[in-house]
């Protein structure tokens, strides 16, 4: 089968999903720089069910995986990460995949659909991942590094432009050269919703 083609024929592909600032900013001091709940609905509404991958920094901004996900850990130092969140991935050996709580990578939380409990998965490097491994939406969700490495290899890019500029240390890599804004999904007074392609992968599977 060829790489990145599931059982069905369809090639899958990565997403990306993103908010940021008239002036590119999506971060500052690892914090979102706004407090807009419509967002984090839309958001919600558009990864849960998912997978959400993201590096570690934003990660420990969460405080806690999202429920409903299966969330994707980008980090070079897994040990190092599961050592500075004991509450998270207790003093069990990576890898395993355990129902309790002390143990790594399955959590107790919210379940949807199919009985499925919300899991943290970890991975050294993203572009030894290969979207097809998973059964369900792939949505990339920062920080900056993580953006830069994942834009080209994703085929949609949702992103909520802020209407403002603000401050901040994070900003959001350059894409327009790669893709098409095909359509506008939500415009209200504080923010729009776009929607991407990109021109080298085109119409997602």
């Amino acid at each position: 089968m060829p790489p990145n083609r599931t059982a069905f024929g369809a090639v899958k592909h990565f997403k990306a999903i993103a908010a940021m600032s008239l002036n590119r900013v999506i971060g500052v001091g690892n914090k979102i720089p706004w407090h807009l709940p419509e967002d984090f609905k839309w958001f919600k509404q558009m990864t849960s069910g998912n997978v959400v991958m993201m590096g570690r920094k934003t990660f420990e901004a969460l405080g806690k995986p999202l429920p409903n996900r299966l969330n994707v850990v980008l980090t070079r130092h897994p040990i190092r990460l599961r050592r500075q969140h004991p509450e998270l991935f207790g003093s069990s050996t990576l890898g395993v995949r355990a129902r309790s709580l002390k143990k790594p990578f399955q959590f107790d939380l919210p379940r949807i659909g199919r009985p499925r409990p919300t899991e943290v998965r970890l991975e050294t490097e993203f572009l030894k991942l290969d979207p097809a491994q998973f059964s369900t939406d792939v949505f990339v969700c920062g920080g900056a590094q993580v953006y830069q490495q994942a834009l080209p290899l994703c085929s949609d890019l949702y992103l909520t432009l802020v209407k403002r500029e603000v401050e901040g240390d994070a900003l959001f890599p350059p894409f327009e050269d790669r893709f098409t804004l095909v359509e506008e999904l939500r415009d209200t007074p504080e923010f729009k919703v776009l929607h991407y392609r990109n021109r080298a992968l085109g119409r997602a599977a």
